[in-house]
């Protein structure tokens, strides 16, 4: 059983956004049953989020893609959905030591697909910043044009929690 499996599969987890990180996650080359370590600075490189230092650059999502092949590539639809998803799962990572995508993206996934993803403290600092933000002010983030505030107000409650359970 996931560690997060309480937050994971509605407002966590649930998106497009989520799909198109767990296909991200797909192009890596996997052993039976050994975790594939991946930095989550890569991450951020991969999906063009190097650059993105600033919360405002956080808020309202644009050029937010990893290149799939040379000309084929998947946009992200609101960059906060996959930094949720990012912290969510590094959460897992931190109590279990890895996460079969099963169990992230249900039984569609090869079983023996399994990750562990490594975070400097650099990239935590600015994963607790964005979320902290967010959980302040959800309303600002592009998210709200499609979600309820009801809801938003809930996605941010649920980061508190998952921010609270992190021990970085």
């Amino acid at each position: 059983m996931m560690y997060i499996e309480r937050w994971w599969g509605e407002y966590i987890g649930g998106t497009d956004d989520t799909c198109t990180l767990i296909d991200y996650f797909v192009n890596r080359e996997f052993e039976l049953d050994i975790p594939t370590e991946i930095n989550v600075k890569n991450i951020f490189q991969d999906f063009q989020l190097n650059n993105a230092r600033e919360i405002k650059d956080i808020r309202q999502t644009k050029d937010i893609y990893f290149i799939i092949e040379k000309e084929f590539f998947q946009d992200i639809g609101c960059v906060i959905n996959l930094l949720i998803d990012v912290t969510a799962i590094i959460l897992e990572c931190q109590k279990n030591g890895k996460v079969h995508l099963t169990d992230l993206a249900g039984s569609i996934m090869d079983k023996n697909a399994v990750i562990t993803l490594k975070v400097e403290k650099e990239e935590m600092v600015f994963l607790r910043g964005i979320l902290e933000d967010f959980i302040h002010h959800p309303l600002s983030y592009d998210l709200a044009e499609f979600c309820p505030e009801d809801d938003m107000r809930e996605i941010a409650n649920i980061c508190k929690e998952i921010l609270t359970e992190l021990n970085m």
